[in-house]
């Protein structure tokens, strides 16, 4: 008996000095962004709810909501129909993509947090709208990008994701807070 748990002990101390340096890494990963992105971790380290991207514009895309951590199933590129031609050609044929709906309260600046590579579009009607900022962090697994937008309120907005070969993407939409008074 003494010699299972002396065992068992070993196992779980090895294990979790083998965690530790990973999440020390990816920890470190994440610090790299030069933006104050506290709120984009938190909500990352939610379970995500999974959902599949729409192939087509309508109302049967997906509706996603602000603070919420989403899994997007995504379909092979070439057979999704865009709002808008993505702002980014797509060179690999392998690439994945889709489309969800969204909506902000309040107009202002919000934050695209994906896991992987996609280019992100948002689309008001038929138009772009342009991206303010984005970062990303190599060492950084969720998130993995951010991309900064102004969004207006009460808009029904297209998100678009292409031009990468990940068949899934965990991803947010998070309000940026406003800068503090002083």
């Amino acid at each position: 008996m003494r010699t299972v748990l002396l065992s068992w002990w070993l196992i779980c101390a090895a294990s979790a000095a083998c965690m530790a340096p990973a999440l020390a890494d990816e920890a470190e990963g994440c610090s790299h962004f030069t933006w104050d992105v506290s709120h984009e971790l938190a909500v990352m380290k939610q379970i995500p709810k999974p959902i599949t991207a729409a192939t087509k514009p309508g109302s049967g895309a997906p509706l996603l909501h602000v603070d919420t951590l989403y899994e997007l199933k995504l379909a092979p590129q070439g057979s999704v129909t865009y709002s808008a031609k993505p702002a980014k050609p797509t060179l690999d044929d392998s690439a994945q993509g889709g489309l969800v709906r969204f909506h902000v309260e309040q107009p202002g600046l919000y934050r695209i947090s994906i896991t992987s590579g996609h280019w992100i579009d948002v689309i008001e009607g038929e138009q772009f709208v342009k991206s303010k900022d984005f970062q990303g962090s190599r060492g950084c697994a969720r998130p993995h990008k951010i991309v900064e937008f102004d969004l207006p309120a009460h808009k029904d907005l297209v998100l678009q994701l292409s031009g990468s070969t990940d068949p899934a993407v965990t991803l947010a939409i998070t309000p940026v807070p406003a800068p503090a008074a002083h």
